[in-house]
């Protein structure tokens, strides 16, 4: 690749996360009933999968933006509802969109903030504080969407851990468009495999170089990337794309921000780093990789 992983580092400095605007839905502020209204899916599956990512918030300062630039990347169907937004993906529900105002002197960038299932809130935003991350808001019920409570981990990447109302959405395999994986950025693997570990319960980290695997079961839950010199470590959601070279090309016509095009990415040109126009970072990967299709 021609740069270096401390391009995604670099790009990870630029996101300031709105601690503030997230802890609103916690305090269930306007558009924080309106998120309680809707659940992470509407065929529940009746079970819980602990680790696995279930749902994704984008906060930010200007939803129609945001919104328009996903719509035309990745053809989701957005229904704006007051502050609080549905995105699809074909004919299920994938994402919210919240509405913030920055505080005083805060840039206006926004945030994907993924929630995590966990089969005891309350239990586990206690094992959160013995660990070493903090509560940022919770617990609370929020009604369609399930008991809830907002943490922060020892390198202040945040996440909602949820106990969805009547179970998560059944392992599937990710259609186009769909969510694919979420990954944590880090300059601390020990640290922060022990605390998600103990805190979301996963009982595998597969391992290569810079990257891992953790699991729950068998099943493959999330990853953990290795950075060198970061600031500010967070969790990145990554969307599955059938042809990352051309989602990339679109990303700057949008008004979106292209951090590391595929070619200069780790994955032989399967994966690209993006920001949409509001600034919150997600990764696009074609999935099965190269790699995986010749068997490597």
């Amino acid at each position: 690749m021609t740069k270096s992983m401390a391009c995604f580092a670099g790009a990870s400095m630029a996101v300031s996360v709105l601690l503030s605007g997230c802890a609103n839905f916690g305090g269930l502020s306007e558009g924080g009933r309106e998120m309680a209204q809707v659940p992470v899916t509407e065929t529940p599956s009746g079970q819980t999968f602990p680790g696995k990512f279930i749902w994704h918030d984008l906060v930010t300062p200007d939803p129609l933006s945001a919104g328009k630039f996903y719509e035309e990347l990745f053809g989701w169907q957005i229904d704006y509802q007051g502050d609080y937004a549905i995105v699809r993906n074909g004919d299920k529900p994938i994402a919210g969109i919240l509405r913030v105002d920055p505080e005083k002197d805060q840039p206006r960038e926004g945030v994907w903030i993924p929630s995590v299932s966990v089969a005891d809130v309350d239990a586990a935003a206690r094992r959160v504080e013995a660990s070493g991350g903090t509560v940022l808001q919770g617990p609370l019920d929020m009604g369609q969407r399930g008991r809830a409570v907002m943490i922060s981990d020892p390198q202040r990447a945040d996440l909602v851990l949820l106990n969805a109302k009547g179970g998560d959405p059944a392992d599937a395999e990710a259609a186009i468009g769909d969510w694919l994986w979420d990954e944590i950025w880090t300059d601390d693997l020990d640290r922060i495999e022990t605390f998600y570990s103990q805190v979301l319960g996963y009982d595998e980290i597969a391992s290569t170089n810079n990257y891992g695997v953790f699991m729950h079961n068998g099943k493959w839950r999330a990853g953990i990337r290795h950075l060198q010199d970061d600031k500010h470590m967070l969790w990145v959601p990554v969307v599955r794309v059938a042809d990352p070279e051309a989602t990339a090309r679109r990303v700057k016509d949008l008004g979106g921000t292209v951090w590391v095009a595929p070619h200069e990415a780790p994955s032989n040109g399967n994966t690209a780093l993006i920001g949409d126009p509001t600034g919150a970072l997600l990764l696009i990967q074609q999935w099965p990789t190269q790699a995986s299709k010749e068997g490597l």
